[in-house]
């Protein structure tokens, strides 16, 4: 079956991305990677994009494959893997909700809030059952969501990046973004510039959606997916409660 276009994470937005220091960066790194050297069994990354997490996790020589929706995303991860490793690196094009195989994974993760690329229910519902299907008996799936409390404050306005190229050249990221309250769609309307000496190469334009969850919503998803449990806690700490403004929520979800 052939795979459906992508209409975000194109070139651009690529190469935006692996150059933008992402809040929590490190301390993410550190979570997910402990994780997976816990997992002690194979490993899934679904929207592995360029590979911010499943390159370390490969080169820690751990059982680990993933796939992503962008060709961009994973063209940008097979140049990255060819730095450390002369095999075809371990993933492959796919939206998440299409997924099957025949495989279970002791961990399953998709962190920095990616899951929210999921924009419908019933897309989501499928999706997360998939997941379910695919977890080993003993292992635990890592979901990482973005709240409605994250809405970044005021919408309605342009905002601008610049991010620098080893190069010299820079690439800027202008977006518009809008919070719609009843149907909980953050959108941003983005548009990406190649600037070489002072002067805009290319430029690449999107509509990037995403789903922000209320406080309990996704609970009552995962048990209809087929988890029987699931602890959850701001990101990246166990030890403190969900609130009604917890701006991002990790679930650890288990089958027993």
């Amino acid at each position: 079956m052939k795979t459906p276009e992508l209409k975000t994470y194109a070139e651009l937005c690529t190469e935006f991305y692996d150059l933008e220091q992402h809040y929590n960066g490190v301390q993410a790194l550190t979570f997910y990677l402990e994780k997976a050297q816990n997992a002690r069994g194979p490993i899934l990354e679904p929207m592995c994009g360029s590979g911010r997490f499943l390159i370390p996790i490969l080169q820690k020589n751990l059982d680990a494959e993933g796939f992503d929706a962008s060709p961009a995303m994973l063209d940008a991860f097979r140049k990255k893997y060819l730095h450390f490793s002369i095999q075809k690196p371990p993933i492959w094009q796919e939206f998440v909700e299409n997924f099957n195989n025949n495989k279970k994974y002791n961990l399953i993760f998709i962190p920095y809030g990616s899951w929210g690329l999921v924009v419908t229910k019933k897309a989501a519902c499928k999706g997360l059952a998939t997941l379910a299907r695919h977890l080993a008996s003993e292992g635990r799936c890592i979901l990482e969501i973005e709240t409605v409390s994250s809405v970044p404050q005021p919408c309605g306005i342009w905002r601008r990046g610049v991010n620098t190229r080893h190069n010299g050249s820079h690439i800027a990221l202008n977006t518009l973004t809008s919070y719609h309250e009843e149907t909980q769609l953050f959108k941003a309307f983005c548009r990406y510039e190649s600037i070489v000496s002072g002067q805009i190469e290319s430029v690449e334009e999107e509509i990037f959606e995403q789903y922000l969850y209320r406080e309990n919503e996704l609970d009552a998803l995962l048990l209809t997916a087929g988890f029987t449990h699931f602890i959850k806690y701001p990101a990246y700490d166990p030890t403190k409660p969900v609130t009604s403004d917890t701006p991002i929520i990790v679930y650890e979800c288990f089958i027993n």
